[in-house]
């Protein structure tokens, strides 16, 4: 059992906190580019997976799920209203597999109750107040973050197996 969402992260700076001496005239040097990735990412009890991918659509779900159906076999995914989420390819996908893989839908506007929403809050800050080059960079720091098990905030209660 898992919990889906996915977020999006760019060069153009999260500017958090800071401090500057009194009087001083603090300036921010920033990367223009507009770039970003989008990161698939799903929870559950034991782990976390994610995914970089260009586009948040049915096909990009759908190689998100594979990589799922991989790492965890036979799974219950609970997953937000996303328009990537409820198309005919994904039903078509869910139909092929239905053996191994169920979908089942928070309530509309609920991101508070899903566990994975909380993975992103320390990925924001692991890129905020830094000026991040290339989206490379922006991925080696976001992947650094995901891949240490202490950044990543416990699970809900709700969804432990």
């Amino acid at each position: 059992m898992g919990a889906q969402d996915e977020a999006t992260f760019g060069l153009i700076p999260l500017i958090k906190r800071g401090w500057a001496r009194r009087g001083s005239h603090p300036f921010v040097k920033i990367n223009h580019a507009n770039v970003c990735t989008n990161v698939f990412g799903a929870r559950s009890s034991k782990s976390f997976v994610y995914s970089f991918s260009k586009k948040k659509r049915q096909r990009e779900f759908i190689i998100f799920l594979e990589k799922l159906q991989k790492r965890w076999g036979r799974f219950l995914l609970f997953v937000d209203n996303a328009k990537a989420h409820k198309g005919a390819k994904v039903r078509a996908y869910l139909q092929k597999h239905k053996k191994t893989i169920k979908l089942d839908y928070f309530p509309k506007c609920t991101p508070e109750e899903n566990p994975t929403e909380q993975c992103w809050k320390p990925a924001r800050s692991a890129l905020a107040n830094r000026v991040v080059p290339s989206l490379n960079a922006a991925k080696y720091h976001l992947r650094k973050t995901f891949d240490n098990k202490k950044e990543l905030p416990k699970m809900f209660q709700y969804l432990r197996d």
